[in-house]
């Protein structure tokens, strides 16, 4: 089994305002909109409960939040759960939030939606994933959704490194990643992604190197695992978040989404 491993003492999820910072490029108002559109077109239940599987800082928590829903998080990463908690503290329902790892975890209620961002939804091998979605299993009710973006390797995950650098700054930090991916093992669809980060803190400078090994999950492993399972049902999948733009056998697919319901 490849197991994930990170090079670098020095680890970009230890300084959650510089990891915030690296990602300030989202619109964290449009995607929330969007999860709230699926939810209201595909869900079969009220949703009350939301659940983000790799949260890190919880950036859509506030306006999830303004919508109704109630917040809830995993994530491994104690200072990014710590970060989220004080940034958010002041809401009026408190988010609830667990430090845990995705692949096999057990939570204290059932959700009515959950989502994961940005592929990171990490897992080395099929146990693995398999563990994952018996643990959506029992996370989810009847009828509540799972939201997955960019978690299905359409096309050549090795595409997306012609353009992979880019600089960003926000309250006198500035922040230069680069992020490249690796085929490891074409026979297990096993990558290396490597995301070097160099920060400038208003004149103090460091840098993050960081390596996690994934296995890229194919469409048609992913419906067949769907398929074989007795406890969700495939709803769609789209690219360019836009739900006007279904996925219909292309290779080249930016920003993919998959959405599976409870049953």
């Amino acid at each position: 089994m490849y197991k994930t491993r990170k090079v670098n003492k020095l680890m970009l999820y230890d300084y959650p305002e510089y990891y915030e910072t690296a990602f300030s490029f989202r619109n964290i108002e449009e995607e929330t909109k969007f999860l709230h559109q699926c939810i209201q077109q595909f869900s079969k239940i009220n949703v009350t409960d939301i659940f983000e599987i790799g949260c890190g800082n919880a950036p859509h928590a506030g306006l999830l939040s303004e919508l109704g829903y109630n917040y809830h998080g995993l994530d491994l990463s104690r200072n990014m759960l710590d970060y989220a908690m004080y940034k958010w503290k002041d809401l009026p329902n408190k988010i609830q939030l667990q430090e845990a790892t995705m692949v096999d975890f057990s939570y204290k209620q059932k959700v009515d939606f959950a989502f994961v961002m940005l592929g990171s939804l990490y897992l080395n091998s099929f146990d693995e994933i398999k563990s994952h979605f018996d643990s959506m299993s029992k996370l989810l009710n009847e009828g509540g959704l799972y939201f997955l973006d960019w978690c299905i390797q359409f096309g050549d995950p090795l595409a997306h490194n012609n353009n992979n650098r880019f600089k960003i700054e926000k309250d006198g930090i500035e922040v230069e990643s680069e992020f490249n991916i690796k085929l490891l093992d074409k026979d297990h669809q096993m990558c290396e992604e490597v995301w070097t980060i160099n920060v400038n803190d208003r004149g103090r400078h460091k840098q993050f190197n960081m390596i996690e090994r994934n296995k890229a999950i194919l469409p048609q492993q992913f419906l067949k695992l769907i398929k074989e399972r007795n406890d969700f049902e495939f709803v769609g999948w789209w690219k360019d978040w836009d739900l006007e733009h279904p996925i219909e056998n292309e290779n080249d697919v930016s920003r993919p989404i998959a959405i599976i319901r409870k049953i």
